[in-house]
């Protein structure tokens, strides 16, 4: 039987909105060495905001404004069924050094060179929205 897993994910913008923070996920685990939009698993009672907000300090260390949704979909892998909650956002702190607690490396990426790196597929629609709002 497949899992049922609600994850949300931040784009977060760089100040002037040229580029977007990636991480690359650690080797160990499903998809790892995939690079992702960082975010994570949505708590019971915990809103896809409020999850953003925890994972991304969790995993990189700073705090982030969550801003405007731009999409959820649902993507099914052969052990998962996924829901995939996206908003945009942007670090609160612009200067504040951002840690790859819970990753291997970080990048600032246009969205134009999003597809010379490697990600899980249910990203893949994540990164055509993008795409389509340039």
């Amino acid at each position: 039987m497949k899992k049922n897993r609600r994850v949300a994910v931040a784009i977060i913008w760089n100040h002037d909105r040229s580029q977007v923070l990636i991480d690359q996920r650690l080797p160990e685990g499903d998809f790892g060495g995939f690079w992702e939009f960082p975010g994570g698993k949505i708590e019971p009672n915990e809103s896809a905001i409020a999850c953003i907000e925890r994972e991304i300090r969790e995993e990189l260390g700073i705090d982030i404004a969550v801003g405007e949704h731009l999409l959820t979909l649902q993507h099914e892998y052969e052990h998962l069924n996924l829901t995939l909650v996206t908003h945009h956002a942007q670090m609160l702190h612009p200067a504040q050094p951002i840690q790859a607690i819970a990753c291997q490396q970080v990048r600032w990426v246009k969205i134009a060179d999003l597809s010379q790196y490697q990600f899980p597929a249910a990203n893949l629609a994540i990164i055509q929205a993008l795409i389509d709002q340039l």
